[in-house]
């Protein structure tokens, strides 16, 4: 089973706007963990092919906030619906853990182990929460040389497959850092507009964004869940 999910990380709304269009061309669902409000999130909310999770950032000078119960208020207040979490760099500590369900949020994705079969999901009594751990990463793999695609059997492995895509590496069509961090040099992320970003798009193939559009193809006409999905298709 493939479940795509998204970490936003603050990124401007044409990108985002061009990120969610894949989606809504092939019907498929996906979950968007958003740092910030804007326009294209709360039209987000909106869409029934999209959960709205939230990434918060935990780590000093957090614009969310000075402490865990601040982060978690910021960003509910966006987000008042939100079920499911994947925090910014995987923070994670038992005191945070536990402090998720005063928030109501019921799965947290926050566990990576790259490209490891059989995994599943699971429940933790003592937190109140399902724990869905995720498959792949985008910059996590960048320094790897294998080829990204549907066609390499390590994609097909036993088990639940969740990717994370990060909209900013999709929109670059990344597969290596370097014209990131170009970009992050050279015009500031803060800066990034329509047209200052072009220089720095991946042309070749086997990119982030063509992977992406890959697996969004292979999951058309199928159906396709979100994290909360999941958690009521095993709750049942």
């Amino acid at each position: 089973m493939f479940v795509i999910t998204l970490d936003c990380d603050w990124v401007p709304d044409f990108i985002l706007d061009d990120v969610v269009n894949l989606f809504n061309e092939k019907n498929v669902k996906a979950v968007f963990f958003i740092t910030n409000d804007s326009p294209t999130v709360q039209k987000l909310r909106k869409n029934p092919l999209f959960e709205v999770g939230i990434h918060p950032n935990f780590f000093p000078n957090s614009s969310h906030g000075n402490d865990i119960d601040s982060v978690l208020k910021y960003l509910k207040e966006i987000i008042p619906e939100a079920k499911s979490i994947r925090t910014h760099g995987l923070y994670q500590s038992t005191p945070l853990l536990k402090k998720f369900q005063e928030y109501g949020i019921e799965n947290d994705v926050s566990i990576l182990l790259s490209k490891t079969p059989n995994l599943t999901s699971h429940y933790s009594k003592f937190f109140n929460l399902y724990r869905f751990p995720y498959f792949w990463e985008d910059d996590v793999e960048m320094d790897e040389e294998y080829k990204w695609s549907l066609d390499n059997p390590l994609f097909h492995k036993e088990g639940l497959k969740i990717f994370n895509f990060h909209p900013i590496h999709v929109y670059l069509n990344s597969r290596k850092m370097n014209q990131y961090n170009s970009l992050k040099e050279e015009v500031g992320l803060n800066n990034v507009n329509e047209n200052n970003i072009k220089n720095y798009i991946n042309k070749n193939k086997n990119g982030a964004k063509d992977f992406l559009e890959e697996i969004i193809s292979h999951l058309e006409n199928k159906d396709t869940f979100t994290i909360q999905n999941l958690k009521k298709k095993i709750s049942i």
